[in-house]
Protein backbone atom coordinates (compact mmCIF):
# COMPACT_ATOMS: atom_id res chain seq x y z
CA UNK A 1 0.00 0.00 0.00
CA UNK A 2 1.81 3.11 -1.20
CA UNK A 3 1.20 6.48 0.44
CA UNK A 4 1.66 10.17 -0.16
CA UNK A 5 4.61 10.27 2.28
CA UNK A 6 6.37 7.17 0.98
CA UNK A 7 10.13 7.55 1.45
CA UNK A 8 9.81 9.98 4.37
CA UNK A 9 11.42 8.92 7.67
CA UNK A 10 10.00 10.34 10.92
CA UNK A 11 11.72 9.97 14.30
CA UNK A 12 8.94 10.14 16.89
CA UNK A 13 10.18 11.30 20.28
CA UNK A 14 6.75 12.61 21.25
CA UNK A 15 4.91 11.90 24.46
CA UNK A 16 1.17 11.43 24.58
CA UNK A 17 0.28 14.90 23.18
CA UNK A 18 1.99 14.00 19.89
CA UNK A 19 1.19 10.30 19.55
CA UNK A 20 -1.65 10.98 17.13
CA UNK A 21 0.46 13.35 15.00
CA UNK A 22 3.04 10.66 14.30
CA UNK A 23 0.31 8.08 13.67
CA UNK A 24 -1.26 10.34 11.03
CA UNK A 25 2.10 10.72 9.28
CA UNK A 26 2.48 6.95 9.37
CA UNK A 27 -1.01 6.44 7.98
CA UNK A 28 0.03 8.72 5.11
CA UNK A 29 2.90 6.38 4.29
CA UNK A 30 5.86 7.75 6.24
CA UNK A 31 8.24 5.33 7.95
CA UNK A 32 7.63 6.43 11.54
CA UNK A 33 10.10 5.18 14.14
CA UNK A 34 8.81 5.58 17.68
CA UNK A 35 11.77 6.25 20.01
CA UNK A 36 11.02 5.23 23.61
CA UNK A 37 13.00 5.24 26.81
CA UNK A 38 14.06 1.66 27.67
CA UNK A 39 11.44 1.69 30.43
CA UNK A 40 8.75 2.34 27.86
CA UNK A 41 6.34 5.19 27.21
CA UNK A 42 4.19 5.91 30.31
CA UNK A 43 1.03 5.44 28.22
CA UNK A 44 1.86 1.75 27.94
CA UNK A 45 1.03 1.40 31.63
CA UNK A 46 -2.37 3.09 31.46
CA UNK A 47 -5.59 1.11 31.23
CA UNK A 48 -7.97 -0.05 30.07
CA UNK A 49 -6.01 -3.09 28.95
CA UNK A 50 -7.01 -5.47 26.19
CA UNK A 51 -8.24 -8.66 27.85
CA UNK A 52 -8.24 -6.90 31.26
CA UNK A 53 -4.62 -7.95 31.80
CA UNK A 54 -2.34 -5.30 33.32
CA UNK A 55 0.18 -5.67 30.50
CA UNK A 56 2.27 -2.88 28.95
CA UNK A 57 1.74 -4.49 25.54
CA UNK A 58 -2.06 -4.40 25.91
CA UNK A 59 -2.86 -0.79 26.82
CA UNK A 60 -5.70 0.19 24.52
CA UNK A 61 -4.58 3.82 24.57
CA UNK A 62 -1.14 2.77 23.33
CA UNK A 63 -2.54 0.36 20.77
CA UNK A 64 -4.96 2.97 19.42
CA UNK A 65 -2.58 5.88 18.85
CA UNK A 66 0.65 4.19 17.87
CA UNK A 67 -0.31 2.12 14.85
CA UNK A 68 1.60 2.64 11.60
CA UNK A 69 4.88 2.93 13.54
CA UNK A 70 7.99 0.87 14.14
CA UNK A 71 9.46 1.08 17.62
CA UNK A 72 12.91 1.27 19.20
CA UNK A 73 14.21 1.91 22.69
CA UNK A 74 16.90 4.54 23.21
CA UNK A 75 17.75 6.75 26.17
CA UNK A 76 18.57 10.03 24.45
CA UNK A 77 19.48 11.64 27.78
CA UNK A 78 22.70 9.63 27.87
CA UNK A 79 25.76 10.66 25.80
CA UNK A 80 25.77 7.38 23.87
CA UNK A 81 22.02 7.51 23.28
CA UNK A 82 22.26 11.10 22.06
CA UNK A 83 25.02 10.23 19.61
CA UNK A 84 23.00 7.33 18.23
CA UNK A 85 19.95 9.54 17.86
CA UNK A 86 21.97 12.18 16.02
CA UNK A 87 23.18 9.49 13.63
CA UNK A 88 19.60 8.39 13.05
CA UNK A 89 18.50 12.00 12.57
CA UNK A 90 21.05 12.48 9.79
CA UNK A 91 19.12 9.84 7.81
CA UNK A 92 15.67 11.14 8.75
CA UNK A 93 13.35 13.77 7.29
CA UNK A 94 11.34 14.72 10.38
CA UNK A 95 11.85 14.78 14.15
CA UNK A 96 8.72 15.15 16.28
CA UNK A 97 9.02 16.03 19.97
CA UNK A 98 6.89 17.29 22.86
CA UNK A 99 9.46 18.32 25.49
CA UNK A 100 9.30 21.63 27.33
CA UNK A 101 10.95 24.44 25.34
CA UNK A 102 14.73 24.35 25.77
CA UNK A 103 14.89 20.73 26.97
CA UNK A 104 16.04 19.34 23.63
CA UNK A 105 18.70 22.05 23.33
CA UNK A 106 20.11 21.16 26.75
CA UNK A 107 20.45 17.57 25.54
CA UNK A 108 22.28 18.70 22.42
CA UNK A 109 19.27 17.75 20.27
CA UNK A 110 17.62 21.14 19.79
CA UNK A 111 16.74 22.79 16.49
CA UNK A 112 20.06 24.60 16.11
CA UNK A 113 22.11 21.44 16.64
CA UNK A 114 19.97 19.28 14.37
CA UNK A 115 19.70 21.90 11.64
CA UNK A 116 23.47 22.43 11.61
CA UNK A 117 24.06 18.71 11.03
CA UNK A 118 21.16 18.16 8.64
CA UNK A 119 19.84 21.36 7.00
CA UNK A 120 17.04 19.50 5.21
CA UNK A 121 15.58 18.09 8.43
CA UNK A 122 12.12 19.25 9.56
CA UNK A 123 11.65 19.45 13.33
CA UNK A 124 8.19 19.72 14.88
CA UNK A 125 7.78 20.76 18.50
CA UNK A 126 4.29 20.31 19.98
CA UNK A 127 3.91 21.95 23.39
CA UNK A 128 1.11 23.49 25.49
CA UNK A 129 2.04 27.12 24.79
CA UNK A 130 4.58 27.14 21.97
CA UNK A 131 8.32 27.82 21.95
CA UNK A 132 8.10 31.54 22.72
CA UNK A 133 5.78 33.93 24.50
CA UNK A 134 4.87 34.72 28.10
CA UNK A 135 3.66 31.19 28.93
CA UNK A 136 6.27 29.17 27.01
CA UNK A 137 7.97 28.05 30.23
CA UNK A 138 4.74 27.01 31.94
CA UNK A 139 3.66 23.43 32.33
CA UNK A 140 0.39 22.51 30.64
CA UNK A 141 -1.99 19.69 29.85
CA UNK A 142 -5.11 18.97 27.83
CA UNK A 143 -7.21 20.55 30.58
CA UNK A 144 -5.20 23.78 30.73
CA UNK A 145 -5.15 24.03 26.93
CA UNK A 146 -8.91 23.77 26.56
CA UNK A 147 -9.44 26.12 29.49
CA UNK A 148 -7.13 28.89 28.30
CA UNK A 149 -8.33 28.60 24.70
CA UNK A 150 -11.84 29.57 25.82
CA UNK A 151 -13.28 26.19 24.87
CA UNK A 152 -14.03 25.16 28.45
CA UNK A 153 -15.65 28.54 29.16
CA UNK A 154 -18.61 27.70 26.92
CA UNK A 155 -19.01 23.97 27.59
CA UNK A 156 -21.48 22.61 30.12
CA UNK A 157 -24.58 23.70 31.99
CA UNK A 158 -24.66 27.22 33.45
CA UNK A 159 -25.48 26.05 36.98
CA UNK A 160 -22.64 23.54 37.11
CA UNK A 161 -18.88 23.39 36.67
CA UNK A 162 -17.39 23.52 33.15
CA UNK A 163 -17.23 20.19 31.32
CA UNK A 164 -14.27 18.90 29.34
CA UNK A 165 -14.50 16.14 26.76
CA UNK A 166 -13.90 12.66 28.11
CA UNK A 167 -10.81 12.32 25.89
CA UNK A 168 -7.80 14.72 25.64
CA UNK A 169 -9.07 16.54 22.56
CA UNK A 170 -6.39 19.24 22.79
CA UNK A 171 -3.81 16.54 22.03
CA UNK A 172 -5.78 15.42 18.99
CA UNK A 173 -6.47 18.87 17.56
CA UNK A 174 -2.83 19.87 18.05
CA UNK A 175 -1.65 16.59 16.52
CA UNK A 176 -3.72 17.19 13.40
CA UNK A 177 -2.25 20.70 13.10
CA UNK A 178 1.24 19.26 13.60
CA UNK A 179 0.86 16.56 10.95
CA UNK A 180 -0.50 19.10 8.47
CA UNK A 181 2.27 21.60 9.25
CA UNK A 182 4.94 18.92 8.81
CA UNK A 183 3.60 18.04 5.35
CA UNK A 184 3.66 21.74 4.41
CA UNK A 185 7.25 22.00 5.64
CA UNK A 186 8.20 18.97 3.55
CA UNK A 187 6.61 20.55 0.47
CA UNK A 188 8.49 23.80 1.16
CA UNK A 189 11.73 21.81 1.50
CA UNK A 190 11.28 20.55 -2.04
CA UNK A 191 11.42 24.17 -3.21
CA UNK A 192 14.07 25.58 -0.89
CA UNK A 193 16.19 22.56 0.01
CA UNK A 194 15.98 23.49 3.70
CA UNK A 195 13.97 22.21 6.62
CA UNK A 196 11.98 24.26 9.11
CA UNK A 197 11.24 24.23 12.83
CA UNK A 198 7.48 23.79 13.15
CA UNK A 199 6.09 25.26 16.38
CA UNK A 200 2.64 23.94 17.43
CA UNK A 201 0.88 25.20 20.57
CA UNK A 202 -2.02 23.16 21.92
CA UNK A 203 -3.69 26.28 23.32
CA UNK A 204 -3.67 27.96 19.91
CA UNK A 205 -4.88 24.80 18.17
CA UNK A 206 -7.89 24.65 20.51
CA UNK A 207 -9.11 28.13 19.57
CA UNK A 208 -10.60 26.95 16.26
CA UNK A 209 -12.93 24.34 17.86
CA UNK A 210 -14.62 27.23 19.68
CA UNK A 211 -16.56 27.71 16.44
CA UNK A 212 -18.13 31.17 16.30
CA UNK A 213 -17.78 32.23 19.94
CA UNK A 214 -14.31 33.76 19.69
CA UNK A 215 -14.80 35.26 16.23
CA UNK A 216 -18.08 36.96 17.16
CA UNK A 217 -16.64 38.90 20.11
CA UNK A 218 -15.52 41.73 17.83
CA UNK A 219 -19.06 42.04 16.45
CA UNK A 220 -21.21 41.72 19.55
CA UNK A 221 -18.85 42.00 22.51
CA UNK A 222 -19.99 38.63 23.85
CA UNK A 223 -17.44 36.20 25.25
CA UNK A 224 -20.03 33.43 25.30
CA UNK A 225 -21.04 31.43 28.34
CA UNK A 226 -22.19 27.97 29.30
CA UNK A 227 -25.71 27.24 28.09
CA UNK A 228 -25.81 23.44 28.11
CA UNK A 229 -28.10 22.16 25.36
CA UNK A 230 -29.18 25.70 24.52
CA UNK A 231 -27.97 28.62 22.43
CA UNK A 232 -28.25 32.11 23.90
CA UNK A 233 -29.80 34.86 21.80
CA UNK A 234 -30.29 38.53 22.76
CA UNK A 235 -33.89 37.93 23.91
CA UNK A 236 -34.11 34.20 24.50
CA UNK A 237 -32.47 30.82 25.02
CA UNK A 238 -33.12 28.31 22.25
CA UNK A 239 -32.63 24.57 22.47
CA UNK A 240 -30.13 23.00 20.04
CA UNK A 241 -29.76 19.48 21.50
CA UNK A 242 -33.10 17.67 21.59
CA UNK A 243 -34.04 14.35 23.20
CA UNK A 244 -35.56 11.74 20.92
CA UNK A 245 -36.72 8.15 21.43
CA UNK A 246 -33.28 6.64 21.89
CA UNK A 247 -30.83 9.50 22.28
CA UNK A 248 -30.35 13.07 21.13
CA UNK A 249 -30.20 15.08 17.91
CA UNK A 250 -28.82 18.50 17.08
CA UNK A 251 -31.20 20.93 15.40
CA UNK A 252 -31.28 24.74 15.54
CA UNK A 253 -34.24 27.07 15.35
CA UNK A 254 -32.02 29.64 13.67
CA UNK A 255 -33.15 31.23 10.41
CA UNK A 256 -31.38 33.02 7.59
CA UNK A 257 -30.76 31.90 3.99
CA UNK A 258 -28.78 28.80 5.00
CA UNK A 259 -31.24 27.41 7.56
CA UNK A 260 -34.64 28.64 6.36
CA UNK A 261 -35.11 25.86 3.75
CA UNK A 262 -34.42 23.28 6.46
CA UNK A 263 -37.04 24.78 8.76
CA UNK A 264 -39.59 24.70 5.93
CA UNK A 265 -38.75 21.08 5.15
CA UNK A 266 -38.92 20.08 8.81
CA UNK A 267 -42.37 21.59 9.26
CA UNK A 268 -43.50 19.74 6.14
CA UNK A 269 -42.20 16.47 7.58
CA UNK A 270 -43.96 17.15 10.88
CA UNK A 271 -47.18 17.91 9.03
CA UNK A 272 -46.97 14.59 7.17
CA UNK A 273 -47.03 12.92 10.60
CA UNK A 274 -49.90 15.09 11.83
CA UNK A 275 -47.67 16.94 14.30
CA UNK A 276 -47.60 20.51 12.92
CA UNK A 277 -50.19 22.98 14.21
CA UNK A 278 -51.99 25.44 11.98
CA UNK A 279 -49.98 28.27 13.58
CA UNK A 280 -46.68 26.52 12.83
CA UNK A 281 -47.66 25.85 9.23
CA UNK A 282 -48.62 29.49 8.82
CA UNK A 283 -45.22 30.78 9.95
CA UNK A 284 -43.53 33.02 7.38
CA UNK A 285 -40.04 31.59 7.49
CA UNK A 286 -38.74 34.08 4.93
CA UNK A 287 -39.13 36.89 7.44
CA UNK A 288 -38.34 34.74 10.48
CA UNK A 289 -35.52 36.13 12.63
CA UNK A 290 -34.51 33.97 15.57
CA UNK A 291 -32.59 36.89 17.11
CA UNK A 292 -35.83 38.81 17.70
CA UNK A 293 -37.93 36.04 19.24
CA UNK A 294 -39.20 36.40 22.78
CA UNK A 295 -38.80 33.51 25.18
CA UNK A 296 -42.55 32.81 24.94
CA UNK A 297 -42.30 32.53 21.15
CA UNK A 298 -39.30 30.23 21.43
CA UNK A 299 -41.09 28.05 23.97
CA UNK A 300 -44.12 27.70 21.67
CA UNK A 301 -41.93 26.59 18.76
CA UNK A 302 -39.89 24.29 20.99
CA UNK A 303 -43.00 22.51 22.29
CA UNK A 304 -43.93 21.40 18.76
CA UNK A 305 -40.46 20.55 17.48
CA UNK A 306 -39.60 18.80 20.76
CA UNK A 307 -42.71 16.64 20.69
CA UNK A 308 -41.94 15.53 17.13
CA UNK A 309 -38.33 14.64 17.92
CA UNK A 310 -39.46 12.58 20.94
CA UNK A 311 -41.69 10.51 18.67
CA UNK A 312 -38.76 9.37 16.47
CA UNK A 313 -35.46 7.55 16.87
CA UNK A 314 -32.09 9.05 16.02
CA UNK A 315 -31.86 6.86 12.93
CA UNK A 316 -35.33 7.83 11.69
CA UNK A 317 -34.56 11.53 12.07
CA UNK A 318 -31.15 11.25 10.44
CA UNK A 319 -32.51 9.34 7.46
CA UNK A 320 -35.14 12.04 7.00
CA UNK A 321 -32.41 14.69 7.25
CA UNK A 322 -30.39 13.01 4.50
CA UNK A 323 -33.40 12.52 2.22
CA UNK A 324 -34.86 16.01 2.74
CA UNK A 325 -31.70 18.06 3.22
CA UNK A 326 -32.51 18.97 6.82
CA UNK A 327 -29.81 20.58 8.96
CA UNK A 328 -30.15 17.93 11.65
CA UNK A 329 -27.52 15.54 13.00
CA UNK A 330 -27.60 12.71 15.54
CA UNK A 331 -25.57 13.08 18.73
CA UNK A 332 -23.76 9.80 18.17
CA UNK A 333 -22.21 7.73 20.89
CA UNK A 334 -19.76 4.88 20.27
CA UNK A 335 -22.81 2.63 19.89
CA UNK A 336 -24.15 4.54 16.87
CA UNK A 337 -20.72 4.98 15.30
CA UNK A 338 -20.07 1.25 15.52
CA UNK A 339 -23.45 0.50 13.89
CA UNK A 340 -23.23 3.23 11.22
CA UNK A 341 -24.38 2.03 7.81
CA UNK A 342 -22.46 4.82 6.11
CA UNK A 343 -19.17 3.92 7.77
CA UNK A 344 -19.76 0.26 7.01
CA UNK A 345 -20.42 1.00 3.32
CA UNK A 346 -17.21 3.02 3.18
CA UNK A 347 -15.32 0.14 4.84
CA UNK A 348 -14.10 2.64 7.41
CA UNK A 349 -13.41 0.10 10.14
CA UNK A 350 -10.62 -2.40 9.62
CA UNK A 351 -9.25 -5.31 11.60
CA UNK A 352 -5.55 -5.25 12.45
CA UNK A 353 -3.64 -8.31 13.51
CA UNK A 354 -1.53 -7.89 16.64
CA UNK A 355 0.79 -10.92 16.58
CA UNK A 356 0.51 -13.02 19.69
CA UNK A 357 -2.47 -11.06 20.98
CA UNK A 358 -5.23 -11.31 18.39
CA UNK A 359 -7.11 -8.90 16.13
CA UNK A 360 -8.47 -5.47 17.03
CA UNK A 361 -11.01 -3.37 15.12
CA UNK A 362 -9.79 0.12 14.30
CA UNK A 363 -10.98 3.22 12.48
CA UNK A 364 -9.16 2.94 9.18
CA UNK A 365 -8.59 5.47 6.41
CA UNK A 366 -9.59 9.04 7.31
CA UNK A 367 -9.44 10.02 3.62
CA UNK A 368 -8.97 8.52 0.19
CA UNK A 369 -6.11 10.11 -1.73
CA UNK A 370 -4.14 9.66 -4.90
CA UNK A 371 -0.62 10.60 -5.93
CA UNK A 372 1.08 11.34 -9.23
CA UNK A 373 2.22 7.72 -9.38
CA UNK A 374 -1.27 6.48 -8.57
CA UNK A 375 -2.42 3.99 -5.98
CA UNK A 376 -1.65 6.11 -2.93
CA UNK A 377 -3.68 5.19 0.13
CA UNK A 378 -4.21 6.38 3.67
CA UNK A 379 -4.48 3.66 6.27
CA UNK A 380 -2.92 1.66 9.06
CA UNK A 381 0.43 0.22 7.95
CA UNK A 382 1.20 -1.98 10.94
CA UNK A 383 0.06 -2.60 14.55
CA UNK A 384 1.48 -0.56 17.39
CA UNK A 385 5.01 -1.79 18.15
CA UNK A 386 5.96 -3.87 21.12
CA UNK A 387 8.58 -2.28 23.35
CA UNK A 388 11.89 -2.24 21.44
CA UNK A 389 10.47 -4.45 18.69
CA UNK A 390 12.53 -2.89 15.89
CA UNK A 391 15.59 -1.68 17.79
CA UNK A 392 18.01 -4.09 16.12
CA UNK A 393 16.73 -3.40 12.60
CA UNK A 394 16.77 0.40 12.92
CA UNK A 395 20.14 0.66 14.67
CA UNK A 396 21.67 -1.72 12.11
CA UNK A 397 21.09 1.03 9.53
CA UNK A 398 23.75 3.13 11.27
CA UNK A 399 26.20 0.27 11.76
CA UNK A 400 25.19 -0.98 15.21
CA UNK A 401 25.78 -4.74 15.33
CA UNK A 402 23.78 -7.31 17.27
CA UNK A 403 26.58 -7.62 19.82
CA UNK A 404 26.64 -3.85 20.28
CA UNK A 405 22.87 -3.82 20.90
CA UNK A 406 23.32 -6.39 23.67
CA UNK A 407 26.03 -4.19 25.19
CA UNK A 408 23.89 -1.07 24.91
CA UNK A 409 20.96 -2.81 26.57
CA UNK A 410 23.15 -3.97 29.42
CA UNK A 411 24.20 -0.35 29.92
CA UNK A 412 20.59 0.84 29.88
CA UNK A 413 21.05 2.88 26.70
CA UNK A 414 18.51 0.93 24.64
Amino acid sequence: MSGNLDGVRVLDLAGEPGHFAAKLLGDLGADVVKVEHPAGDPVRHRGPFWGHADDAERSLVWLAYNTSKRGITLDVTTPRGRDLFLALAERADVVLETEAPGTMAVRGLGWDALHARHPRLVMCSLTPWGQTGPYAGWRGSDLTAIATSGNLHCTGDPDRAPVRCSLPVAYYHASIEAALAVTFALVARERTGRGQHVDVAMQAAMIMPNMATASMFKMNGSRGSRAGAFFRQPKSEQREIWPCKDGFVSFALRGGPARMPGLVAMVKLMDEHGMASAALKATDWKTYNHNLLTQAEVDALSAEFGAFFLSKTMTELFRAAVERNLMLAPANTAREIDASEQLASREFFVEVDNPGRGRLRYPGSFAKTTSASGGAAVGIRRPAPRLGEHTRDVLAEIGVTEAMVVELRAAGVC
